[in-house]
């Protein structure tokens, strides 16, 4: 009797080439979302003085703001190069600060994490990023031993729901699909939004609209179809996972598609 082995999912979309498009466009309301998105859930003086960590930094944007904020120490990294390179670009643009290191790397590895300091961070960022690990509560529990005692752990995880094996499904018939294939999953996701705000009364030829953390409504759904590996957790599951690593929750948000978490670690 032979035992067949499923092949892994197919991933052929990059994370950082939709973040490195995303930042050709971007506006400056886009920097002002995501550090007004910063101060709402820290406080407006929050970052000033702190180490950071930012877990899968992506486009940059986050980090630029948590440098603007004044952190006393910057660490961004993110294993897909073409992150690390955007993020290297608002690097450059800052003035290249000596505070602050953009990284090639993963959270899944211990020798790098090793050489973060592990346990010294004031805060540790990683939104939307840990669930496409491929590895989610490894990499949780590698995020949460980079937390100083009394610091703060900042994610947020995709919401476990019954759609999640069909949306896993979409997510592998796009990263399946041709180019031109690709492109037509995007726009009829397009076209179902342009619908449903000519049904609402609004105008559907303004659908890309920039949303609440600064992304637009283009490149979040092709984030949302290409973003593979993809793993959900519920909300019980998170706290109860990161209370056992002497976690404690400040503040939960629930979404239709990500909640989010902020936790402290106790002295």
């Amino acid at each position: 009797m032979t035992t067949t082995v499923a092949s892994p999912p197919r991933i052929t979309f990059s994370f950082g080439q939709n973040w490195k498009s995303f930042l050709k466009e971007a506006s400056q309301e886009a920097f002002r979302l995501a550090d007004q998105d910063i101060r709402d859930w820290l406080g407006a003086d929050f970052t000033a003085g702190k180490r950071v960590l930012d877990i899968g930094c992506g486009s940059g944007i986050h980090s630029l703001c948590f440098f603007s904020q004044g952190a006393a120490e910057l660490v961004s990294f993110d294993v897909d190069r073409h992150s690390v390179e955007a993020t290297q670009s608002l690097w450059e643009k800052a003035g290249r600060p000596a505070h602050w290191k953009v990284l090639h790397g993963s959270v899944l590895d211990r020798g790098f994490l090793k050489s973060l300091s592990p346990g010294a961070f004031d805060l540790v960022y990683a939104w939307g990023v840990l669930h496409h690990t491929g590895a989610m509560w490894d990499a949780v529990a590698n995020a949460c031993d980079l937390v100083a005692p009394g610091g703060l752990l900042w994610l947020a995880l995709y919401v476990k729901t019954p759609a999640y094996p069909d949306e896993l499904a979409l997510k592998q018939k796009y990263n399946r699909a041709s180019f031109l294939g690709k492109k037509w999953m995007v726009w009829k996701w397009i076209f179902r939004i342009m619908r449903q705000r000519y049904r609402n009364g609004q105008n559907p030829f303004t659908w890309n609209e920039r949303r609440g953390r600064g992304m637009d409504v283009y490149h979040d759904i092709v984030d949302w179809l290409g973003g593979l590996p993809y793993e959900v957790a519920s909300e019980e599951e998170v706290v109860d996972f990161c209370s056992q690593r002497g976690f404690a929750p400040l503040r939960v948000k629930t979404g239709e598609a990500n909640n989010i978490y902020l936790l402290r670690r106790q002295a």
